[in-house]
């Protein structure tokens, strides 16, 4: 097999892992938000109406989703950095 061959596929292979890892980071982000918006209850804790959350765990949420982005854009730039470098067809 040529080396372009060889990555192609890898830039093809980095952008799928790319947009794998974008879907729970995007899963994440919008329940950490959803999360900041929610009302106090007497105790200090968010109530959604049914449950009561500890405070705290959107900002871990959001730590967490922040990484699923980075790795993201990782796999990205990757992606478009080995397919700039393949020799053409």
């Amino acid at each position: 097999m040529k080396r372009g061959m060889t990555s192609r596929w890898g830039a093809v292979v980095l952008a799928l892992l790319a947009f794998v890892l974008s879907i729970p980071a995007l899963a994440l982000s919008v329940y950490s938000i959803d999360k900041f918006r929610m009302p106090y209850n007497e105790e200090g804790r968010y109530f959604d109406g049914l449950v009561v959350h500890h405070a705290g765990s959107e900002y871990v949420l959001g730590l967490l989703a922040l990484g699923l982005w980075a790795l993201a854009v990782l796999a990205l730039a990757g992606a478009h950095r080995i397919h700039r470098r393949a020799p053409p067809k």
